[in-house]
């Protein structure tokens, strides 16, 4: 008989050991890795929003690939040294924003991460692109969502 740990942090952990090894069992180990690490590594990139961390946005952006990121209020910015001085400047004075996750496909070696972003005062569409850079997922996409994606 399967026991469930009493703490609540540890069944959470149990549950999705659960799940890997189902995954695993079904040949799905990579996939579910990569999607893991391309979601924990969004997550990081909306709390070094937040939470102005020059720094841990650095570590988002690939160093590899070609980078771009289109603010809603500029036009597109393209190239790493760019794209992180313009992260800067707006984490002078970061919005409030939370983010909920719609939609995360594999598609051409890169996975896409569509989420709605809560900003006050109102919402918008926006999509993250990842590819692998050096072995590890990195950004090399922030942006608007495809009009047929839009809210």
């Amino acid at each position: 008989m399967l026991s469930v740990p009493n703490n609540p942090v540890l069944r959470v952990v149990a549950v999705l050991a659960v799940f890997v090894a189902v995954h695993v069992s079904q040949g799905n180990a990579q996939s579910v890795t990569d999607r893991d690490a391309v979601l924990a590594l969004n997550t990081e990139f909306y709390r070094a929003f937040r939470e102005s961390d020059i720094a841990a946005m650095d570590r988002v952006w690939s160093e590899q690939e070609p980078v771009a990121v289109k603010h809603p209020s500029s036009g597109r910015i393209d190239g790493r040294d760019a794209v992180l001085k313009s992260w800067a400047q707006i984490m002078r004075r970061p919005p409030d924003i939370s983010c909920d996750v719609e939609a995360i496909r594999f598609s051409d070696g890169g996975w896409a991460v569509t989420c709605l972003e809560h900003l006050n005062p109102g919402s918008v569409r926006m999509i993250n692109i990842f590819r692998k850079d050096a072995g590890e997922w990195k950004m090399i996409y922030h942006g608007p969502a495809p009009a047929a994606e839009s809210v």
